[in-house]
């Protein structure tokens, strides 16, 4: 059966509010970042149209879940998380329950006919027209339950035979048209159809962006900037490109403003983000070697007090953007290393590139032009044919080049990909046992590292005045060295060791006094706190 067409009727006319507006929407987000910037995004179309967001899902009469499909763990937690939202259809207010997101698009009928309680599942295509789908829901029900959901995004560029997806695209045409946005209140255009037309800027300016971010008026002091979607990778565990479909950059101009207006409603530090953060500008004239130039646009935006890069491939990783990152004060040296393994043989069955000595090599040029740069970095254990001299290749590895941060991941045979059909898989238990064995040994490496900062001074960006029943009140920071939602944090303390008096936003130097495992306890000076920026 063919995915219903969204709706046609926008809700641009000027009659008014959708019905949406009597709603309370939550929109459950899981996965990556990109993610949830795209919440981000559809929680501002709701709230355009009047409903109110809320981020308790038992308070929603409209519930999105924006699902993950990276790898099996990531699936399954999915299908738990729509299955509770839909069970409360009957504990709660819950009128209707979407299902969105990568699993939505990968997966849709499969999720209908899985799921028949949920009321609707829908694509990228369907994102912009989300409220209107809603509408007809509440209505008494869309004509379709599955909606949106198109062929994989071709690009900007014909596809070319050294980075073809997976599995071929068949939506038309190679050029990334500049729709109108839904957004936009200039003479009419042509409306927004898909996912990436919500990143687009309007014509009217001003306007942009339409993200919603938080609910009852609460903005965290950062923000995930999402500078491009899409892979043209062939790493042959990763079914990513089937469903997000090619690489496409946004354009500098376009992210510039929207960082002007992030910053305006107290964002301090942007988090870049996308599938491959180094290949931003290949798609765009003058290329790749942009990069550079965008980060210092972006640094020069008021407000903006630190910028981190996340998901950066090695053998994208040019000597100019090291020396941009190591040279740019408000670029955080933090390096998230896209490396997966470590030993030639299965980096190159994985489709990518690279070894022990070349990754080794990168991380001492990173190190010689800031000595103070921290890395973190993902692996996977199991990969079919991974032998145990590899497991120990990668053991050595971590102890010699002492990453500040690594996660670890058994192998997931995904649909579709080659690597799923292999030869010499390697048995679930062993590779559970070698993801325990590497993990450990990483803890103690990662506890090492946090320790060396012990006796320092760090700048940090006050995230949040935690009140926790257990732990009581905490006030929580991140240096250089965190990422958000990723890595660890610093609990900030007055000299007589009660939490900091500090508000979230605020910029202020702290003393590290003590490492928690991977956490630091920081001291902070009352005569520097009150000079802070923020």
């Amino acid at each position: 059966m063919p995915p219903a067409t969204v709706p046609t009727d926008t809700g641009e006319s000027g009659d008014g509010p959708s019905p949406t507006a009597a709603h309370r929407v939550a929109i459950i987000t899981l996965g990556c970042g990109r993610n949830e910037v795209d919440t981000e995004q559809l929680a501002g179309l709701f709230h355009r149209d009047g409903a109110t967001i809320v981020d308790d899902p038992a308070e929603a009469d409209v519930l999105l879940v924006n699902t993950c499909t990276f790898i099996a763990p990531a699936k399954q937690e999915s299908i738990d998380t729509v299955l509770a939202a839909c069970q409360l259809k009957d504990d709660a207010a819950a009128s209707a329950v979407v299902v969105i997101g990568c699993m939505a698009q990968r997966y849709p009928h499969e999720l209908a006919d899985a799921i028949p309680e949920a009321d609707a599942i829908v694509g990228f295509d369907g994102y912009p027209h989300l409220p209107q789908i809603v509408d007809q829901i509440l209505a008494g029900g869309a004509a379709a339950r599955v909606i949106g959901v198109g062929a994989p995004h071709p690009g900007r560029r014909p596809a070319r035979r050294e980075l073809p997806l997976l599995v071929p695209s068949t939506a038309a045409g190679s050029d990334h048209a500049q729709p109108r946005d839904p957004r936009d209140v200039s003479p009419p255009g042509r409306v927004a159809t898909s996912q990436d037309d919500l990143d687009r800027m309007p014509a009217s300016g001003p306007r942009f962006p339409i993200r919603h971010l938080g609910a009852g008026g609460t903005v965290r002091p950062w923000a995930y900037l999402k500078i491009a979607s899409g892979c043209d990778r062939v790493c042959t565990f990763c079914a990513i490109p089937t469903f997000r479909g090619r690489f496409r950059s946004r354009p500098a101009d376009e992210l510039v403003t929207e960082a002007r207006w992030l910053a305006e409603q107290g964002v301090r530090e942007l988090v870049l983000v996308s599938e491959n953060t180094t290949s931003w500008g290949k798609d765009l004239p003058g290329g790749r070697e942009r990069q550079p130039a965008l980060l210092e646009a972006l640094a020069a935006v008021d407000g903006v007090e630190r910028i981190r890069l996340m998901y950066l491939q090695p053998a994208e990783l040019t000597d100019q953007l090291l020396r941009t990152i190591a040279e740019l004060p408000e670029v955080a040296s933090y390096y998230d290393l896209s490396l997966q393994h470590v030993s030639g043989p299965v980096v190159e069955r994985m489709g990518r590139s690279g070894n022990h000595e070349r990754f080794a090599r990168l991380i001492e040029r990173a190190r010689q032009l800031d000595p103070a740069a921290v890395f973190r970095s993902n692996f996977i254990l199991g990969f079919p044919g991974e032998t145990e001299e590899d497991v120990v290749r990668l053991e050595t590895f971590l102890l010699e080049q002492r990453l500040d941060w690594a996660g670890f991941f058994t192998f997931s045979a995904e649909d579709g990909t080659p690597s799923a059909t292999y030869p010499d898989q390697v048995p679930e238990p062993v590779a559970w046992e070698r993801l325990r064995r590497v993990s450990e040994m990483q803890e103690r490496v990662a506890d090492a590292a946090a320790a060396r900062f012990v006796g320092r001074d760090l700048e940090v960006l006050v995230d949040e005045v935690e009140d926790d029943p257990t732990d009581g009140v905490r006030t929580l920071a991140r240096s250089y060295r965190e990422a958000p939602d990723t890595d660890g944090e610093i609990a900030l303390v007055a000299a007589d060791g009660s939490p900091a008096a500090v508000p979230a936003g605020r910029i202020l130097t702290a003393r590290v006094l003590d490492s928690l495992g991977v956490d630091l306890v920081a001291e902070v000076d009352p005569s520097v706190a009150g000079g802070s920026r923020g």
